[in-house]
């Protein structure tokens, strides 16, 4: 592979290695990806990975906070969009869609956020319980605070929150031959998981009008 010409403030080599070091630790998780590969895929010297980020886990630790931060930051509060009932269920379909859109197999960051967390998930690296608390926590209680809304008993609140998170979780655990296997003939990807938003949300409001 040609090699990079770095650009005198670094900005364009940094870019390169992140996005190389997301294709490969989505890959191969923390442990197999190798830092010699993500160089080679940035097309950049491999000193160069030490330059910018120093270890392989500050590499690491980067990927991650890029993507579980900016992917899972606007679902923490939804529920400022929530200012009446209409407000409220929109915000509530928009959280299950938009988790949804990040774990089934689409293209771009939502697909290598989602084999992240399949990894982060099935082997767990060193790292697992400050990703949880960092990124993952602060969505599930953004979940959390938009159904407490309208669900005012602590223990449905529970059940709703973990039932809802549950169902989603399963699509970002499941590899592309799963989806297929299992997803309708002829349904695409997207209008399969609208159908699938459709069907959380239907049961859950219904729940919650009569609570």
């Amino acid at each position: 592979m040609k090699e990079r010409k770095n650009r005198s403030d670094g900005v364009e080599t940094r870019e390169a290695l992140l996005e190389a070091a997301a294709g490969e630790f989505a890959a191969k998780g923390y442990e197999l990806a190798s830092v010699r590969e993500i160089c080679r895929r940035a097309g950049v010297n491999a000193a160069l990975a030490s330059r910018y980020f120093g270890t392989k886990e500050a590499l690491y630790r980067t990927v991650a906070k890029k993507l579980f931060g900016e992917l899972g930051a606007p679902l923490a509060n939804l529920s400022e969009k929530a200012a009446d009932d209409a407000g409220w269920r929109a915000a509530v379909r928009e959280w299950v869609d938009d988790m949804l859109y990040m774990t089934l197999p689409t293209a771009g960051p939502q697909k290598l956020c989602a084999a992240l967390f399949r990894h982060e998930v099935t082997r767990p690296t060193k790292f697992h319980a400050e990703f949880k608390e960092a990124f993952g926590r602060p969505v599930y209680e953004g979940l959390k605070k938009l159904l407490a809304m309208k669900i005012a008993d602590a223990e449905q609140l529970d059940l709703w929150t973990s039932s809802i998170w549950a169902q989603v979780s399963v699509y970002a655990l499941a590899d592309r031959k799963w989806h297929g296997d299992f997803r309708p003939k002829g349904a695409g990807v997207r209008a399969w998981a609208a159908k699938v938003r459709d069907h959380i949300c239907k049961q859950f409001f219904s729940a919650a009008a009569n609570t």
